[in-house]
């Protein structure tokens, strides 16, 4: 297969398409943001390089991407490896501190589960770990506190890291007592990580005899984001292919260092980033209003302790609308996720009394554009950047009009975007800083996940079936709402977290019925 055919069956099956006509751009046959990264993600693996986003947007072709890739090769034929650094110590990233006003920093946390047989030897797939461990420093940071008690990352060298692998033996547990004795084990592990001591741990358990084994794979959430995990994943599998062929263990050349890029991030919070603070300041609020409280506070538990457990309400939308976004999606190049914004701008709306919808939502904005060295698809541990986008209606529109309305809102914030975060907590000038933190606060937290098998990561082992402990993730109970969104084969799912503490689960039912009323009006009117 030649590289154009080989990158057309990347692009089939990131798009989830059965061919792709010729000449066609990524974003005008459906392709989403996300969906780019992937898709530069899966090309960098095949072909050992790393394509940035900035050099393929303004031309998402097939024959643009195959001119990226071979000048990708002769570029990089015959360069040395970029070499780990040392230790060292270097500032938070912005995220880090949003994280950190809705989270507990040692409880936020995912693990994933994966079967083994007996024919994966745990040596060898420590070792293909290990290899991806000294390839990522993002895998060895730490978060610990200064002499001044601020936070700062810290990188540890690969001989120094705390113990990150374990083996337990469950050869004598009987069967019927497997799935739990498995998940009591994962929950001891998912509640002892803590970021001054590890991000990453892996646990080998060994089964015995046809029972194979299981890996489990524990991550930090608050350092290794979700296109991180793919990293880590993609390039785990690739050593293991190769210790188990008795090949040398090739990886795809890390992106820029974790700790380079946190100082670009501080360098730019100093300089650039200000020429965008008197866009934010030229804002006009006329129609904002908080988040509203529930009708009836007084029947909402009070939160006990610093922290609480999420709730969750969810609600699907109908088969024919779910068809009809697909249908605009792949026919008119309609970004879903902006559909589902419009829906709920209007349904907010009538919920809140608000004539703003600030969302929160991944945003990192023309990140190629505004920092040319940033050099982070590869890197793990860059973490996504968080930004608001402020969604207003006055002209009344409906329908697809309002859709357009609400993508030309979106994408003129682009070049604005990663300032925001950056001003508010990076900024060394207190008075900059106290302005941006002035800014009228997010009311919802928004994520849109393009197709299921976007949040599955495809690995070398499959998925074990067992349950593998509580994911830890715990928030302050004044955390506001935030709204996950998965196309799911022909189904359209809104789920919503909420603190129980703030608010009871039929108000926030009543606000996702709204959200589905609008989409069934704007999709099939």
């Amino acid at each position: 297969m030649d590289m154009q055919e080989n990158l057309r069956a990347i692009w089939c099956k990131v798009l989830d398409l059965d061919e792709i006509p010729a000449g066609a751009s990524f974003t005008d046959i459906g392709g989403s943001s996300i969906q780019l990264i992937a898709m530069l993600l899966h090309v960098g693996n095949a072909y050992q390089v790393e394509i940035a986003i900035d050099d393929l947007i303004g031309e998402p072709t097939l024959a643009r991407l195959e001119h990226c890739v071979r000048q990708q090769q002769a570029a990089t034929d015959g360069a040395p490896a970029t070499a780990a650094p040392d230790a060292d110590t270097f500032p938070l990233l912005p995220v880090h501190y949003w994280l950190f006003e809705r989270i507990d920093v040692n409880h936020y946390n995912v693990g994933h589960l994966y079967r083994l047989t007996a024919q994966d030897q745990p040596q060898q797939v420590r070792a293909a770990i290990d290899a991806v461990l000294r390839q990522h420093d993002g895998l060895r940071i730490l978060l610990r506190r200064d002499a001044a008690g601020q936070w700062q990352q810290q990188l540890q060298a690969p001989d120094a890291m705390a113990p990150w692998w374990h083996e337990e033996d469950l050869r004598a547990t009987p069967d019927h007592l497997l799935a739990q004795e498995i998940n009591r084990l994962c929950d001891g592990y998912q509640a002892r990580i803590r970021v001054e001591e590890r991000a990453f741990s892996a646990v080998y358990f060994d089964l015995g005899g046809e029972r194979g084994a299981r890996l489990f794979v524990l991550l930090h959430h608050i350092l290794i984001d979700n296109i991180s995990e793919k990293i880590l994943f993609n390039d785990i599998a690739s050593a293991y292919r190769a210790l188990r062929a008795g090949q040398p263990v090739r990886l795809t050349a890390a992106g820029r260092r974790v700790g380079d890029w946190a100082r670009l991030l501080h360098d730019y919070a100093q300089g650039p980033a200000l020429a965008h603070y008197p866009y934010w300041q030229a804002q006009n609020w006329d129609g904002y209003r908080p988040l509203p409280a529930d009708p009836d506070p007084a029947s909402l538990p009070v939160a006990d302790g610093a922290m609480a457990a999420l709730g969750f309400a969810a609600r699907s939308l109908s088969s024919a609308a779910t068809a009809r976004l697909i249908e605009l999606q792949r026919l008119q190049a309609v970004d879903p996720s902006y559909v589902v914004m419009a829906a709920l701008q209007q349904a907010f709306r009538d919920w809140s009394g608000s004539e703003i919808l600030a969302l929160a939502m991944v945003h990192n904005g023309r990140i190629y554009q505004t920092i040319p060295d940033a050099n982070v698809l590869q890197t793990v541990g860059w973490m996504i950047n968080y930004a608001t986008l402020y969604l207003r209606n006055p002209e009344q529109l409906q329908g697809i009009a309002l859709v357009e309305s609400i993508v030309r809102q979106a994408k003129a914030v682009q070049d604005d975007a990663l300032s925001l975060t950056c001003l508010k907590y990076m900024n060394q000038d207190a008075a900059v800083r106290a302005a941006m933190a002035r800014l009228p606060l997010y009311h919802i937290g928004f994520n849109f996940i393009p197709f299921a098998s976007a949040s599955t990561e495809e690995f070398i082992f499959a998925r074990a079936s067992e349950p593998c402990g509580e994911g830890e993730k715990w928030f302050s109970p004044e955390i506001k709402p935030f709204m996950n969104v998965l196309l799911a084969g022909q189904q359209l799912k809104l789920s919503m977290g909420f603190s129980p503490c703030m608010y009871a689960p039929s108000t926030i039912e009543a606000l996702l019925d709204g959200v589905v009323a609008q989409l069934e009006t704007i999709l099939l009117s």
